[in-house]
């Protein structure tokens, strides 16, 4: 997930540091590849007025009540929506650099999964022109960032329903004390839509939770000048007059905090890779020099291939930008995102890249139940960029782990953070200290079913820690339940792992 600068930077540090410890461990015998699996492949009211949204009814009662306004995320509960399942999204976008202005249409497929007569929506900043519900015009309303809709019918449990909203407005990012700088952030010369885990809802109406994923069609119309970047395959790009849209497909499930818009001047090289359509765009104003380490991508994907199992989408690549507000890299599904400071002269940019394609595996395939287990997504990543250093011939999982434990093991349990603490080094370090931890107790051999295993049972899904430790348990034959609480759920430093017999 979001991976600060400063993040990256700490884990050069440790490169250097574990280099010069001499650290007699040589770490784990190199495991032998995974075989190479091809890709999977109503009445309309104003826009800020309407009754604040009360509680849900049950699933089960055929009697409408309203989708619940909140998702019940324990860090986040106010992003996300209940009532209903979206399984679709079709957004069309028009930006304009100039003005800075913003006008779109939302298509929304879901399911009802209760009898609802009516349902909220988040969306930040922008105002809602219409709203029609199965193509009956709707009442709506809004109470802060959520807009609030009243079909012109109960919506009957477990009905497919279409909802189109067309909004427009001037974009306006989130600042949070907490969270940072992110969302839709307009540029000079085009915009950028990056951030994690207020995004999404600054350019179009969605149930903001990454429970709730969906597919995808995202078309991005803008001036023929600029490139209009998003995710998945590019389906097709047509001009008319002097804007061009760009139609890009992600047919694979995805929440919605990774959905990107790149709009703006890039070199953009589109090539194929083992058949993989591979996308990647790097700021004009940019060196050269990114382009070739970004190019890389291919590469280091292949041997996340040879670790994890088979690439879950149908498409790769990366995007970076150069918006020095936004300096951090994301995992947006199928095209990471990074901030130019990971390719300065004095960084290697490749742990980044590695840790940004785990990703693929671990937070977008596999996402999680609750932001909480954001280590679930966060450890696999780092644990990631200390097998990429193991395979460039540097240092070795086993050598990382050792000297955290010795000297800076963060003692916040992973599964403790808070939203000031959540993207800290508990669920970044400690998380993938967890997994060399829980390779050294289980072996090799185990250890990577567990892996690789997990990676393919919730794929598509969500997942939450306590279902990560069941399956360990599953996997191993053992019971872990005791050695990963102590590493994933209790502050301190946990006993130094030995093997489980």
């Amino acid at each position: 997930m979001r991976r600060p600068l400063a993040t990256a930077m700490a884990a050069a540090v440790a490169v250097a540091v574990v280099g010069a410890a001499g650290c007699a461990s040589t770490g784990h015998p190199a495991i032998p590849p995974s075989p190479s699996v091809a890709p999977s492949p109503g009445l309309v009211g104003p826009s800020d007025t309407g009754a604040p949204a009360g509680p849900s009814a049950t699933a089960t009662s055929n009697v409408p009540g309203p989708g619940a306004a909140t998702s019940g995320d324990s860090l986040f509960p106010a992003d996300g929506n209940g009532g209903y399942d979206v399984g679709h999204y079709a957004i069309s976008i028009a930006y304009t650099p100039k003005t800075k202005a913003l006008s779109g249409t939302g298509t929304i497929t879901a399911t009802a999964t209760q009898a609802l007569s009516r349902f909220d929506l988040d969306l930040h900043a922008l105002t809602v022109r219409s709203v029609t519900v199965d193509g009956a015009r709707a009442r709506f309303g809004r109470s802060a960032d959520k807009l609030v809709i009243t079909p012109a019918r109960p919506v009957a449990p477990h009905a497919r329903f279409t909802t189109v909203i067309r909004y427009a407005g001037r974009p306006k990012p989130y600042s949070d004390p907490i969270l940072g700088f992110e969302g839709f952030v307009p540029e000079t010369d085009g915009a950028l839509a990056q951030g994690e885990p207020q995004v999404a809802a600054g350019w179009f109406p969605v149930n903001d939770r990454p429970t709730d994923k969906a597919s995808y069609d995202i078309s991005i119309t803008a001036p023929s000048d600029l490139a209009a970047i998003s995710n998945g395959v590019l389906s097709s790009k047509h001009t008319t007059g002097s804007d061009t849209t760009w139609h890009w497909v992600e047919s694979a499930p995805m929440a919605s905090y990774l959905a990107l818009v790149a709009i703006g001047r890039y070199r953009v090289t589109m090539s194929t890779h083992n058949g993989l359509p591979v996308v990647l765009a790097v700021a004009s104003s940019l060196p050269r020099t990114v382009d070739a380490s970004l190019a890389r991508t291919p590469q280091i994907l292949d041997f996340l291939i040879t670790q994890f199992g088979p690439y879950p989408f149908d498409a790769v690549g990366g995007v970076v930008h150069n918006d020095t507000r936004l300096n951090f890299a994301l995992e947006n599904q199928t095209r990471p995102t990074y901030a130019p400071e990971f390719f300065s002269p004095i960084m290697d940019p490749s742990g980044t890249i590695a840790h940004e394609l785990t990703h693929q595996w671990f937070g977008d395939s596999v996402s999680v139940g609750d932001w909480s287990d954001v280590w679930l997504n966060e450890g696999f990543a780092t644990y990631a960029e200390w097998l990429w250093s193991e395979h460039e011939g540097r240092d070795t999982p086993k050598q990382f782990f050792d000297t955290m434990y010795n000297s800076r093991l963060p003692l916040n349990a992973p599964t403790s953070g808070t939203a000031e603490t959540l993207f800290g080094p508990a669920s970044y370090q400690r998380g993938a200290a967890t997994l060399e931890a829980l390779r050294i107790a289980v072996g090799d051999t185990t250890f990577w079913k567990i892996v690789r295993g997990w990676a393919q049972r919730y794929a598509g899904g969500n997942a939450t820690t306590a279902e990560f430790i069941q399956y360990a348990d599953q996997v191993s034959g053992k019971s872990l339940d005791s050695f990963l609480r102590t590493w994933l759920e209790e502050p301190g430093k946990p006993p130094y792992p030995r093997p489980i017999g």
